[in-house]
């Protein structure tokens, strides 16, 4: 439990970082601890790469995809007429983002396994 404890940490602060963006007016502070929250959950990744406890494969794919329609809705989010409704990408980035993180969970157990 104790080397999960930055990607819970980094998950944690994302959550609450999106919560005090959407519920509050202190939209600079829920920005800060979401870009922590994505950095612990990124230095959690590396140290699973640099450990042999993960081997990237095809799932960071995933990833990428992932965050670049996420974040491809967000600037949508900013035009005054999109070319598609941001919502649509931000959703299907979070989906994919997800994908990543149970294939990384399965790829890290099956390697713990052998």
């Amino acid at each position: 439990m104790k080397s999960k404890s930055l990607l819970f940490a980094g998950i944690i602060l994302l959550l609450i970082g999106i919560l005090i963006r959407k519920l509050t007016h202190m939209e600079v502070a829920g920005l800060i601890l979401i870009i922590i929250g994505v950095t612990c959950k990124t230095v959690y990744i590396i140290k699973k790469a640099k450990s042999g406890e993960y081997q990237p494969g095809k799932e960071l794919l995933i990833l990428i995809f992932g965050l670049i329609l996420f974040l491809t809705g967000l600037y949508f989010k900013s035009l005054e007429f999109p070319i598609i409704k941001p919502i649509y990408l931000i959703i299907s980035g979070i989906v994919l983002k997800i994908s990543f993180i149970i294939r990384f969970i399965q790829v890290t157990r099956s390697t713990k396994n052998k």
